[in-house]
């Protein structure tokens, strides 16, 4: 699916630049920082859309907003609670960043770089069967 697939690219640009400089030089280049803030924004709108698609085709809600929308997946029991803990702070971050709520510094958001990608493949994994279900699905002949 594309969206995984655009996840998984923005979280790849991240790790090279990660381990190609040093934080001190990314810290200090705003270009550096803005484009790690737009990788992790656009890798979260990726997971929501494809939370609002499950909510959706799989259990027939149409979310309210993207936090509706992971709630749906715990009910599902697609994720577990500590995991939409974390999923609604990731939204929140992407909120405060595309929306200016406050603003989100240079550290912070190195640190969620340096420290938190790996929850984009948590839910990846944890979505996954639920879209390679679906793609089963549109493989078959239609009656």
């Amino acid at each position: 699916m594309a969206k995984i697939s655009y996840i998984r690219e923005q979280v790849a640009s991240i790790n090279e630049l990660l381990n190609s400089k040093k934080k001190e030089d990314i810290l200090m280049d705003p270009w550096l920082v803005k484009g790690l803030k737009y990788s992790l924004q656009t890798a979260v709108e990726a997971m929501i859309d494809l939370a609002y698609h499950i909510a959706a085709k799989r259990f027939g809600h149409a979310p309210g907003d993207a936090r509706d929308a992971m709630r749906v997946l715990f009910e599902g029991g697609l994720i577990t609670r500590d995991r939409l803990m974390i999923y609604s702070a990731m939204i929140g971050f992407r909120n405060r960043v595309v929306h200016g709520y406050q603003e989100v510094s240079a550290e912070k958001v190195y640190a969620i770089a340096r420290k938190e990608l790996g929850d984009f493949e948590k839910f990846i994994r944890e979505i996954g069967a639920v879209l390679e279900e679906e793609d089963r699905e549109q493989m078959l002949p239609a009656d």
